[in-house]
């Protein structure tokens, strides 16, 4: 591994991965510096837990050559066998990393290895992605170097996990905050930083009506008030891998 390309990466994810536009620009531009860092990626995935009363949660895929895949899964996946009996299954329930040596034909493990092997995956690590208040969220790794990944590979890969897991944090904060201002303040009140400006001159349904302090700051905007809050800043994937 190329200490030097995984300092780099660090430090970008640490400084707000600036250069990548999009969630899934994020993932891809993660990928390939870790490649070019010397990691012999195949797959990965990023399994991401939601707040919201039907989408469990999100999944971002991302494969050599490919362009990066986004799904969500409702919680009917929690009683599906295919998670059940799954590597992730045991991360989200014991905050635990889940190894499988694949170019062994010995070794045990899940039914989704078998599919792995089949495909040409010699090794498989899922591990957790623990954000700030111990909610524990997944990633998996797949290689197709023969003997699977190195021991230094893998703590290569761990060194990055810190500053990914807060990064992928802020960007989920951004999207609870953007859901919950669409739901309570109007459809797509989120989506922008103008979107929440917007609002103050447009009129808009909200579900707690009078009672809503979000809405009486847009009154406020609306009628003229100096007190401006905001004026200064204004497809399915499987889970089971």
């Amino acid at each position: 591994m190329n200490a030097s390309d995984l300092k780099n990466l660090t430090d970008w994810l640490i400084d707000g991965a600036r250069s990548a536009a999009s969630p899934t620009h994020m993932m891809t531009e993660v990928c390939e510096r870790l490649v070019q860092a010397g990691l012999p990626l195949w797959r990965v995935g990023v399994f991401i837990r939601t707040l919201h009363p039907d989408i469990y949660g999100r999944n971002f895929v991302w494969k050599q050559g490919e362009e990066v895949e986004m799904g969500t899964v409702d919680f009917e996946i929690l009683n599906a066998p295919e998670f059940q009996l799954s590597p992730l299954a045991v991360v989200f329930g014991k905050g635990t990393e889940v190894r499988g040596r694949l170019y062994d034909p010995q070794a045990g493990g899940f039914p989704i290895f078998d599919d792995m092997r089949e495909e040409g995956v010699t090794d498989y690590i899922a591990l957790p992605l623990v954000f700030t208040d111990g909610t524990v969220n997944a990633s998996s790794w797949t290689t197709k170097q023969p003997g699977g990944f190195t021991d230094e590979q893998l703590n290569g890969l761990r060194s990055v996990l810190p500053p990914l897991s807060r990064h992928v944090e802020i960007i989920s904060l951004r999207r609870t905050a953007a859901m919950l201002l669409d739901t309570y303040v109007g459809n797509r009140a989120g989506e922008k930083s103008w979107a929440v400006r917007s609002a103050a001159a447009t009129p808009s349904r909200c579900m707690l009506r009078s009672g809503c302090p979000i809405c009486a700051a847009l009154r406020r905007c609306r009628t003229g008030s100096r007190q401006r809050p905001w004026s200064k800043s204004s497809t399915s994937i499987s889970t089971a891998r």
